[in-house]
């Protein structure tokens, strides 16, 4: 049976036209020279397919895959319905809502009687834990562990130009006493802080040198980028096969789904829309700059014989990033991720 769907407006009125498979299908029979199915209004069935010889499910758009009963007719030759669709979208999702309650069941191991690959249906549940950067966060003994996926911290040499992955002040520091640090950076810049130049500089003279105002300014300038990644808002279906992006919320309800969470694409995807970057990877990325600019907590990381040493080097050190490291402090410590509203867990008399 083929998916209906109908026009709300004129195909070539559409602006995601390339997203709508419907909308696709809709210009096709115009094209072709059909007068129904193809206005403003019209009801336009369509199938998923595949083309003969290419393997079900194949990464090509859903969109670019959808065609009418009679094309399909037409070119049986060519297209093939895409059997692992509508099994994945159409009859998986249904049969897992029905055996939900079913002790034993679960949506991998239906999957794996529907003939699917269990591994794309395992529960959300263990997804979610698994890649919560609140997590990590938390859980994490490592540092290398806790900051993994952060973007790096970059400054741009006002002199030449060029830009330099920053490690941390610790790891820095302790090459120039000799010290391992617990997080080896394999990097051959990462004695920028030691120097507090630029390292694609030349040595003499004062081209390249480090500013505090310069290394708070850029510090807060890649930090807003972070934010305003956020507040962008941006969501994006959770099904691989779909991941739609969008600002615009759905408000419908379907099924036990929260409002402003179903994927436009409803119901040729069951996928749910998730934000792409939270407000835990915003808390994580501020994180990381602090650690990276740390020149107090990172001593406890050395040996007691090691402290001295390393002592005299921050001193030197710690006027030149103190600026930067308190702005990125006061940016995260701004986000209400990072707190605890005990009203919220306790109850006043």
């Amino acid at each position: 049976r083929s998916i209906t769907k109908s026009l709300t407006k004129p195909p070539e009125a559409y602006p995601d036209a390339k997203n709508q498979p419907h909308v696709q299908v809709a210009l096709r029979l115009k094209q072709n020279g059909y007068s129904t199915g193809c206005s403003a209004g019209d009801t336009v069935p369509y199938i998923i397919c595949c083309e003969e010889g290419a393997s079900l499910g194949t990464s090509a758009g859903i969109a670019q895959r959808a065609r009418h009963p009679d094309e399909l007719k037409r070119d049986n030759s060519k297209w093939m319905i895409d059997i692992d669709y509508y099994l994945s979208q159409q009859i998986h999702p249904v049969v897992s809502r029905l055996c939900a309650s079913i002790q034993g069941t679960n949506p991998a191991r239906l999957a794996d009687c529907l003939g699917l690959d269990p591994s794309k249906f395992q529960t959300k549940v263990i997804d979610t834990t698994s890649d919560d950067p609140s997590t990590s966060l938390i859980c994490s003994v490592d540092d290398e562990e806790r900051y993994k996926g952060c973007e790096p911290l970059v400054l741009s040499c006002p002199s030449c130009s060029s830009s330099v992955e920053c490690p941390t002040v610790f790891s820095s520091l302790c090459k120039s006493i000799n010290q391992k640090p617990n997080e080896v950076q394999p990097n051959e810049l990462s004695d920028i802080w030691r120097r507090l130049r630029c390292p694609k500089c030349p040595e003499e003279g004062d081209v390249g040198r480090i500013s505090p105002i310069m290394i708070a300014n850029q510090v807060k300038r890649q930090a807003d980028r972070f934010i305003s990644m956020y507040y962008r808002g941006q969501m994006m279906c959770d099904d691989e096969t779909c991941k739609y992006t969008t600002r615009s919320l759905n408000l419908r309800v379907i099924g036990d789904s929260e409002r402003g969470t179903v994927c436009p694409n409803y119901p040729r995807c069951n996928g749910r829309l998730v934000r792409k970057y939270t407000e835990a990877d915003l808390y994580k990325q501020l994180s990381y700059f602090c650690h990276v600019l740390d020149t107090d907590r990172c001593i406890d990381k050395v040996d007691a014989n090691a402290i001295l040493r390393l002592e005299k080097e921050l001193a030197r050190v710690r006027p030149m990033v103190d600026s930067a490291a308190n702005i990125a402090q006061k940016l995260r410590d701004r986000c209400a991720y990072g707190w605890v509203q005990l009203t919220d867990l306790f109850l006043t008399a």
